[in-house]
């Protein structure tokens, strides 16, 4: 199943839409959603992917939802291939609050912390975003 297909289908179920009310509200078959939404077609024009976003164009997030994850099928497309370069592509979707504010949280680093990222900072390059995708991790995982 693809990515996409399982995107759809979660955003479908959180608006309580049936595969009838996206296909009529995009103007594609229900056959063809109900396929689509099952995995057993990927045939998936670029026409196609934007009527559907139409279905969702009230929540930005839940179209960015649908584009990552067609994104991920494209990258995993490429990987089947051995496509060296897909190694390389990160896709992630943005909180919309965050991205509208454009703001990065500020956290607060224990001594510890604080002392394997001043290490760090003098044997890498100066990396802003590097550095606040590590202090993000550092906080997912629970670090202080």
């Amino acid at each position: 199943m693809s990515y996409f297909s399982v995107a759809l289908q979660r955003q479908a179920e959180g608006r309580h839409l049936s595969q009838s009310d996206i296909a009529r509200q995009c103007g594609l078959s229900r056959s063809f959603i109900s396929r689509l939404m099952s995995g057993e077609s990927r045939d998936l024009s670029e026409q196609n992917v934007v009527a559907l976003l139409q279905v969702f164009s009230a929540d930005p997030q839940a179209q960015a939802d649908l584009v990552a994850a067609r994104c991920m099928d494209a990258r995993e497309v490429a990987r089947a291939a051995g496509t060296i370069g897909a190694q390389l592509v990160d896709i992630q979707v943005k909180n919309a609050a965050k991205a509208e504010k454009n703001e990065l949280p500020q956290v607060q680093l224990n001594a510890e912390t604080e002392k394997a990222f001043a290490w760090l900072r003098t044997h890498c390059p100066l990396n802003p975003d590097l550095e606040q995708h590590l202090v993000g991790y550092a906080r997912l995982m629970g670090m202080k």
